[in-house]
Parts: C-alpha cells; sequence; structure tokens
C-alpha cells in the first residue's frame, strides 16, 4: 500500500532485550509494554489526552487485548480505543501499519505503537515454570508430574507450540533449513551473516549508539540492564569467531536428507546436503518491548513532535508456512511494485534474522528476480549494519517495531540514506515489508 498522506514515527523507546529466563524473566509481556508506553510518553513530550488510541503487537497474549491493560495501566483516557495484533514474529510492524491505517482513514491523528513479549511468561500450561530451575525444561517438569495421566492428557509447551502450528507447519528451525537446502547456502555463509550480527551488534552496544533508544529496565537481581543481554553474552563470540563453526547444530545427524520434505518443497535435490542451521545462526528466545509514536504530519507539527521517520508503503503477503523466510522477498517485491520503487534505490535494508538461513534466502530470492547484489550490500554495511535479530534477541512481537527503531539509526548514522526498507517473516508464512524515508 502506498500510504496516501505523511506519517510520522517519533519518540522511538524500548527495553533491552533480554535472555529467555534471564535479566527481564520478572516482567509479563504487558508490563514490558507498560514500561514502554509510558517512556515514549515521556521522551514525546505527549500529555495522556493527545493520544487517539493504542494499537499493541504481541505473539502469544499474557493478559486479555493487551492494548486495553496497558492503556488502563498508564492511565490514558477510558475512551481511546485499544487493539491487539496477534500476527507472530510480524506483529510490531503490522500494529504500526493498522496505526498508519487509521490515520488515512480519518480514524485518529495519534497513535502509541507497541510491540512486547514475553517468553519466559509462555506457559507449559503451568504458569511460571521457567522462572524455577527444577522446571525451567519440558523434561524436567515431567520428571516432578505423574507418570500416570489418562490417555489423551499431555502437558504442552506453548512456546514451542508457538513456534510450529501443529497442523499445517513444521516449526520454524525446519522451515529454516527447507530454505537452506532449496537455495544451496552452505553453513559457512549463514554463519558469516550470523557473526557479521553478533559483531557489528556488539561494537554498536560498546560505542553507545544504541543508547538513544534503549532505556534502562531494573532487571530480576535488582540492577538495570542498559544494553541487549544476548549481545553482552556474546563478547567472547566476536572475539573469537572460530566458535561459530563449532555450534551445536539444531539437527543432529550430518547424513540427514530431509526426506520428508523433498516431494513438495525440495527444488534442486542433487544440491541437497547436511543441516547447516545452528544455535548460533539462529536468533535466541528472547523478553522485550519496543514503542513509537505513529501520528499525521499535522498532528506532529501541532504538537512539536520530531520527525524521525515517514512511512511511505507497507505490504504484508503470504508464503507457504514452510517456506516462511521467503515471505520477506514476497513482500518486498510486491511492496516496491505497488509504490513504483526499485530495490536498487533503497539505501539500506534491515531485514529480520529469524535465522540467517530464513534471512539469506529470501535476499536470494530477490537477487534472483532483480539482479540485486545482497552480498555486496551486506558487506558494505548497507544490510542490518547496526547487527539484527540474531544478535540482539527476538521477542516476536517487539521486533518489528525494533527494526523501525534501526531504520531511525539508520537516518541519524547515514547522512546519505533517503530511504530504510525495513521486512520481518513470521511464523505462518505471513510477511510484511515497510519503506520509511528521512523526514
Amino acid at each position: 500500500m502506498k500510504v496516501t498522506q505523511k506519517i510520522v514515527l517519533a519518540a522511538p523507546a524500548r527495553t533491552p532485550f533480554a535472555q529467555i529466563g534471564k535479566a527481564l524473566a520478572q516482567y509479563p509481556g504487558h508490563h514490558l509494554g507498560k514500561l514502554v508506553g509510558d517512556e515514549v510518553m515521556k521522551r514525546s513530550g505527549l500529555k495522556p489526552t493527545d493520544i487517539d488510541g493504542v494499537i499493541v503487537g504481541e505473539g502469544f497474549a499474557n493478559a486479555p487485548n493487551s492494548a486495553r491493560v496497558i492503556a488502563n495501566l498508564m492511565n490514558l483516557p477510558l475512551e481511546i480505543p485499544c487493539l491487539t495484533v496477534a500476527n507472530n514474529c510480524v506483529s510490531g510492524l503490522e500494529a504500526v501499519a493498522e496505526a498508519s491505517r487509521r490515520i488515512m482513514l480519518g480514524e485518529g491523528e495519534v497513535f502509541l505503537v507497541i510491540g512486547e513479549e514475553s517468553q519466559t511468561s509462555m506457559p507449559f500450561v503451568v504458569k511460571n515454570a521457567r522462572l524455577n530451575k527444577k522446571t525451567n525444561s519440558l523434561d524436567s517438569l515431567v520428571k516432578l508430574l505423574p507418570n500416570d495421566l489418562p490417555e489423551g492428557v499431555e502437558l504442552r509447551d506453548t512456546l514451542e507450540d508457538g513456534l510450529g502450528d501443529g497442523e499445517t507447519s513444521y516449526g520454524m528451525q525446519v522451515t529454516a533449513e527447507i530454505l537452506a537446502q532449496n537455495y544451496a547456502l552452505p553453513r559457512e555463509t549463514q554463519d558469516k551473516v550470523a557473526y557479521e550480527s553478533f559483531k557489528r551488534a556488539f561494537e554498536a552496544t560498546q560505542e553507545g549508539r544504541y543508547k538513544p533508544y534503549i532505556m534502562e529496565v531494573k532487571d530480576d537481581e535488582g540492577n538495570m540492564l542498559q544494553a541487549d543481554e544476548a549481545v553482552l553474552l556474546r563478547e567472547g563470540l566476536v572475539k573469537n569467531p572460530t566458535r561459530m563453526g563449532r555450534a551445536m547444530l539444531m539437527f543432529d545427524n550430518p547424513a540427514m536428507k530431509f526426506d520428508a520434505w523433498k516431494e513438495k518443497y525440495g527444488k534442486d535435490l542433487k544440491k541437497s546436503h547436511g543441516p547447516t542451521v545452528s544455535i548460533f545462526n539462529a536468533s535466541p528466545r528472547s523478553d522485550g518491548a519496543a514503542g513509537i509514536i505513529v501520528a499525521s504530519e499535522a498532528a506532529a507539527k501541532r504538537l512539536g513532535l520530531k520527525a524521525e521517520a515517514v512511512v511511505t508503503g507497507f505490504k504484508m503477503k503470504g508464503v507457504d508456512p514452510n517456506l516462511m523466510g521467503l515471505g520477506q522477498a514476497e513482500a518486498t517485491l510486491g511492496l516496491l511494485e505497488e509504490v513504483g520503487e526499485k530495490v536498487e534505490n533503497i539505501d539500506v535494508i534491515e531485514i529480520h534474522e529469524a535465522f540467517a538461513a530464513t534471512a539469506v534466502a529470501a535476499l536470494e530470492e530477490i537477487k534472483i528476480r532483480t539482479g540485486f547484489d545482497w552480498e555486496k550490500n551486506f558487506d558494505a554495511k548497507k544490510i542490518n549494519p547496526n547487527g539484527g535479530s540474531i544478535a540482539i534477541g527476538h521477542p516476536f512481537g517487539a521486533t518489528g517495531v525494533r527494526l523501525l527503531h534501526n531504520a531511525i539509526m539508520d537516518f541519524h548514522e547515514n547522512k546519505d540514506a533517503k530511504k530504510v526498507l525495513v521486512t520481518a517473516c513470521a511464523h505462518g508464512g505471513i510477511a510484511g515489508s515497510m519503506i520509511v524515508e528521512r523526514p
């Protein structure tokens, strides 16, 4: 969709992203969202009565209509509409798109948009199990339970269930490996992209480039977490890149032939090779929230908002769930066609790294269909110049908004950048792309 009026993004703020079960484990997703909402309001200088609505993106609900709960916790006006968008890993981007739609339809001028997720809070259908070391895995929990459950009664991990619907798709790590096989992506290529994600994110963090966007949050020990936890934990990997090749594979059979996938999903079986997806070229499980103000240009000027970026187009598009990552290529190419733009005119791309395989396969598909030399652009730091989800973390609902924060960073760091494309895939095969321009 080509945006028909100027829609600005302002007052970006987010929590540090934390590892599942670690620094921010005590906060449910909507509480992380409330922290971010308060910070966005503080940075924007807006009054509660300036907000026309709250839209929240999340993958798993800890509260009924989290947007409404967050708005009430923030003491925002009771009469404003509040909507929670659940579109898996693209939920945050969808929330910004929904705010943009409402502005274009005249349903409001200023929206508080938040993406949030606490993967720690996703239960084993046993509340708070992940918070205790004796029960923080399904295996350990089962050992503490009677083994005589009636037939048909089973204990379930909602996080694992959320990564694969059990009906139409495999788990996300499988969809990544399918793409790695189909596009003949060797582990070395994936590890290079993943290592650069770690290195770029670590350097940006050490140099304070993320500091303007990240608020301090009290961690589980009462200390203030000031940076993304996964980035801080990977300093040793950044300094010793040989560890990438020693990381554990998600599929432990090196001669795996992927027979169950070949008939439907194999493009060229002669290129099929052993498994490539590892714990280091995949995004970590995470907790966190990110927020932003989405407003019409007229309202932004009237209220004194500093425009950080302008939304000029967005598109959601689906693909086969088991080819999930390719949605980023389809949404991107579809958006470029709709707005009459070419990929070579995009200055920076911020692409979600659910796995290195999903990001690279999407870039490969764009290359096949347009000639776009993604490798050259990646090496020139025109793709994820400050790292991506593999390094930073991936709280499902928060990532789409975090990607837009990174786009704003790009405008501040690269004075020549005029257009940034943001794209993310999501489990179930839905993906979204958005173009933002320098204000």
